[in-house]
């Protein structure tokens, strides 16, 4: 016999089937059956044949041979391995490198939990060994329905393959809690926004929401979608079925033109010189003006006086420098000219109602640069944080996006959101961080995102930081989350037991399929939403 077989403990020779799995190579060859071999609570293994294809992600189900469990795993890694010693694969035996049967893969798998009449919980044994293993099908994940929440946002994903009949939905009452959204470009994060906001425009149409959402987009491609070198995309106003659920608001009149789109107007009265500080580099002494100007002047109306000759007057009283006083009231001057949405009247008030009630509310900021975008998301959060404060029976949540969100929640733009991000769940008010640069992000910030969704990240250290950051354990999944192809993700939060591999829905596919519902239909219970025909395989 060639090569060296796996020897049987010392003992009485067993017979039948207890033989066969002393050798666990050696049996039978059903394409979807094998057996558990070892290792720990933390780790499992199980052998399939080299042919047998079994992929990192996937998830496998261990049906224990005492009758009362089924063990989930998730794969973590997949190995060449055999019978043999030393090098097997490189020395030749007879006319062949190999004996085809005393080869094999070596599945190494993250133990996710068990299920029993019908549960999930966590695990606290190992299977008994030699328990068989088959990939799990589609309705032996239907206990996942019960931990789903109300906003959904793709379908379960096993590996590379779909598995439909299972949709993925995050819980509403988690938002305040903080959101990350993480990607590399061209993954997808633009897409997992469009089909999150029109879930919650959903909700918000059929008096279900719990949550307002606040979505600032730089790009302009949320409202009316976008043309690209690979085709036009549809934005949110296309989705006319639930468009009560949605507020827009513009800073480009060719868009307020679109009927239900409003112009975004900001009073001048309600900027702060904090607000004013993220538009320019500022010496000392000039900030130090900057910081005294609201004090010295009126509140209220200092963007004016500080124009005027009184008010250059009044700051150098103070002890300014006469100078330092007019570049401050020159670079005033310029903010009110480049920004046309300042003035007298304003649509905060009418953006924090929308949010109250529990609305998407869109600010679409089209052609903006990066630090009149921040200035813009300082003003409408700080007010929008303000008005939270204040107690009020009967008001919705809310949620407000930041795109790459590493410009204010890093570094030393830091301190302008971290209120909000450190205190904002108390009063209701969550962030949604969108990035690509998740290392970038303070890490005690990022350890309070309570859900985390990884659409794919290249760089090692990003998928180090948030491995550290978040809730659930995601360092076994390094190399998952490395190979995830556009529009896949693991999504990670506290309402659901596992780090959960999704499929995030196309858009457009989305979208047509809620265009198709009736508006009176009943939601049905939470987790409980399943898709109403087969989303096309990606």
């Amino acid at each position: 016999m060639r090569g060296d077989k796996e020897r049987a403990p010392d003992g009485p020779e067993p017979v039948g089937e207890d033989r066969a799995l002393l050798h666990p190579v050696a049996i039978e060859r059903n394409d979807t059956t094998y057996r558990i071999i070892s290792k720990s609570v933390r780790e499992y293994q199980f052998v399939i044949p080299y042919t047998d294809r079994a992929e990192v992600g996937e998830i496998f189900s261990i049906d224990d041979r005492r009758g009362d469990l089924q063990f989930l795993a998730r794969v973590r890694d997949i190995e060449h391995d055999s019978n043999y010693s030393g090098r097997w694969d490189t020395t030749i035996r007879g006319m062949d490198f190999y004996d085809g049967d005393q080869i094999f893969n070596r599945v190494i798998a993250e133990p996710l939990g068990c299920v029993e009449t019908g549960r999930f919980r966590q695990s606290r044994t190992i299977p008994t060994k030699f328990s068989q293993v088959h990939r799990t099908l589609g309705k032996e994940f239907s206990f996942l329905r019960q931990v789903m929440g109300d906003i959904e946002v793709g379908c379960l994903r096993n590996g590379g393959q779909s598995v439909e009949e299972i949709s993925v939905a995050l819980h509403s009452e988690a938002m305040d809690h903080h959101m990350g959204v993480f990607a590399t470009t061209g993954m997808g994060k633009s897409n997992f926004m469009k089909v999150f906001c029109a879930s919650c425009m959903r909700l918000s149409a059929r008096g279900e929401s719990r949550f307002g959402l606040m979505v600032v987009d730089p790009h302009g491609e949320y409202l009316m979608g976008a043309k690209s070198s690979t085709g036009a995309t549809k934005g949110l106003m296309h989705l006319k079925n639930y468009r009560s659920g949605l507020a827009c608001y513009s800073t480009d009149r060719s868009n307020c033109g679109i009927p239900e789109v409003e112009e975004l107007t900001v009073a001048a009265s309600e900027v702060n010189p904090q607000d004013v500080s993220l538009l320019y580099q500022w010496s000392q002494a000039q900030h130090d003006a900057l910081e005294a100007v609201g004090r010295v002047l009126d509140g209220g109306a200092w963007m004016e006086q500080i124009q005027t000759e009184d008010g250059i007057a009044r700051m150098v009283q103070e002890g300014f420098n006469e100078s330092t006083v007019r570049v401050l009231s020159r670079r005033i001057r310029i903010v009110l000219d480049k920004n046309r949405y300042l003035g007298k009247r304003s649509s905060i008030p009418n953006i924090i109602r929308n949010l109250k009630e529990g609305k998407v509310v869109l600010v679409d900021i089209p052609r903006m640069s990066d630090r009149a975008e921040l200035f813009l998301l300082s003003v409408l959060s700080r007010c929008i944080m303000e008005a939270y404060r204040e107690p009020e029976e009967g008001r919705k949540n809310c949620l407000i996006t930041i795109e790459e969100a590493q410009r204010v929640l890093g570094g030393s733009g830091i301190a302008r959101f971290e209120t909000i991000a450190r205190e904002g769940r108390k009063f209701g008010v969550g962030l949604c961080a969108i990035t690509q640069q998740p290392k970038l992000i303070d890490q005690q910030l990022l350890s309070q995102f309570n859900t985390l969704v990884v659409l794919g990240l290249s760089d090692r250290n990003d998928r180090a930081r948030l491995a550290e950051s978040a809730k659930q354990d995601l360092t076994s999944l390094d190399i998952e989350i490395q190979t995830m192809e556009k529009g896949e993700a693991i999504i990670s939060t506290l309402k659901i037991p596992f780090p959960v591999p999704a499929r995030i829905h196309r858009y457009e596919e989305y979208m047509a399929r809620l265009q198709s519902e009736k508006r009176e239909a009943d939601l049905g219970d939470v987790g409980d939403f399943c898709p109403s025909f087969r989303m096309r395989q990606r």
